[in-house]
């Protein structure tokens, strides 16, 4: 088929270039690094990226996080600031466990599109052809009373993978109260619906648009995490392990955290007044995030949760995510193991004509990722870089471009200024970039 196309921490250069390298490799995570001038980074710009954590940290904005940055598939930056749990006082480290919410999409786009080369599915097949309830969609026009007619076509896999599927979530002021009244939500939260009952639920609800027509930040890679389970065989939580953590050494990443490693999970914090506030472990809440939400911060260990949501689901380490990034970045492989074909990576990490603007951003819909486009006004180190975001305030960009990663991590439900927090962090990566 054809997818359409230290200022004032200064120290002297020789302590704060070992300082640095001893940095990453006290981590202990069987990272490659570099001092940052040996592969073209600032040591004093790369070391910003934290120390503008840290201020968020000393605003009482957020509790902590980690820092990451990588070029040439060599570690520069890696650090912990502020605390895991800051009732409990407990430091963060560079190990720590984050809930990374929609950074599950691009894993489960990439799954997609392994199983497309393994010639399984096909990106323009119906998604009715693996959910058969899926099959006659029809388009919202009213709710109240429900009105709806039948869809021009039928949603695709690649209607899915660029969230132009007319799908939405519990948020949406539309289509959301018939998912909260269908007892349909978008993982954040425990359920003991699993994906393949939950999928079929949403199936036959109303969608907003006909396919095609426009974009619309959705439950879209949930779907397609039972449409990797249908054509695998397997469950979507296994598929991913095996098929993409094992191979890359993310031993870290799971939509259910283990007993032995939960204690490395970090508290998620909720917007309060001017500040934040610890949420409880079994606290559940309606959190307004354009619409009421169903959150909790459990759902990645409660025994009550069957839900693999492949479109928010997992928790990860910056290590982890950062080899899953490398990945992409050498064009599907790493590890030693192929995952995807160069050109297939190419598919889905161009900007094409055509290709959707998410949200109000700059970035352009690609398969699983949002792209800044390559033209004036842009950073040229981010110019054509790739990225997506999180929930709970994580986040990645990709530079093909300037071949760096940068990976920021901390756990805040959303509070209106986190995005500005990720363009921050993006920019002083692409600021570090010496040569």
């Amino acid at each position: 088929m054809t997818v359409p196309k230290l200022g004032p921490y200064r120290l002297t250069w020789a302590i704060f270039l070992v300082g640095s390298f001893c940095e990453v490799q006290l981590a202990g995570q069987d990272l490659p690094t570099a001092k940052p001038e040996d592969v073209g980074v600032s040591s004093t710009k790369v070391e910003e990226l934290s120390t503008f954590m840290q201020s968020l940290v000393d605003q009482g904005k957020i509790a902590g996080g980690v820092t990451m940055m990588a070029r040439h598939g060599k570690v520069v930056h890696l650090k912990a600031v502020g605390m895991a749990d800051r009732e409990e006082k407990k430091p963060m480290q560079t190990d720590a466990i984050f809930r990374i919410a929609s950074m599950t999409k691009p894993i489960t786009s990439v799954a997609i599109l392994m199983l497309w080369e393994d010639g399984k599915l096909d990106l323009d097949d119906p998604v009715s052809k693996y959910i058969p309830e899926f099959k006659n969609p029809q388009v919202l026009i009213t709710a109240d009373p429900l009105k709806t007619v039948p869809a021009k076509r039928e949603i695709t896999i690649l209607d899915l993978l660029t969230h132009t599927s007319g799908l939405s979530f519990n948020s949406d002021n539309k289509l959301g109260p018939i998912y909260e009244k269908n007892g349909i939500h978008c993982g954040l939260s425990p359920s003991q619906l699993n994906l393949k009952e939950l999928m079929k639920k949403l199936a036959v609800m109303p969608i907003l648009f006909h396919p095609g027509d426009r974009w619309n930040y959705s439950m879209s890679t949930d779907v397609l995490g039972r449409v990797v389970e249908v054509v695998s065989g397997v469950t979507l939580d296994r598929f991913v392990e095996s098929r993409i953590c094992h191979p890359l050494g993310m031993n870290d990443t799971f939509f259910m955290v283990p007993p032995e490693k939960r204690h490395r999970l970090v508290a998620a914090y909720l917007p309060a007044g001017d500040g934040i506030r610890k949420m409880g472990i079994n606290e559940t809440i309606t959190f307004d995030a354009g619409g009421p939400v169903p959150l909790s911060c459990n759902y990645c260990f409660a025994e009550s949760n069957s839900y693999l949501s492949g479109g928010g689901g997992l928790c990860s380490t910056a290590s982890d995510y950062w080899r899953f990034c490398q990945m992409l970045l050498n064009g599907g492989e790493s590890n030693n193991t192929r995952l995807l074909r160069p050109e297939t990576v190419r598919t889905m990490t161009t900007s094409q004509p055509g290709d959707w603007q998410c949200f109000n951003m700059p970035d352009r819909m690609r398969l699983g990722v949002g792209i800044l486009p390559d033209k004036e006004g842009v950073h040229d180190q981010l110019r054509g870089a790739y990225a997506w975001s999180g929930f709970w305030s994580t986040s990645f960009r990709i530079s093909p471009r300037g071949k760096w990663v940068v990976i920021a991590l901390s756990q805040l439900a959303p509070n209106g200024v986190a995005p500005q927090w990720f363009v921050r962090y993006e920019t002083l990566a692409a600021e570090a970039i010496e040569r």
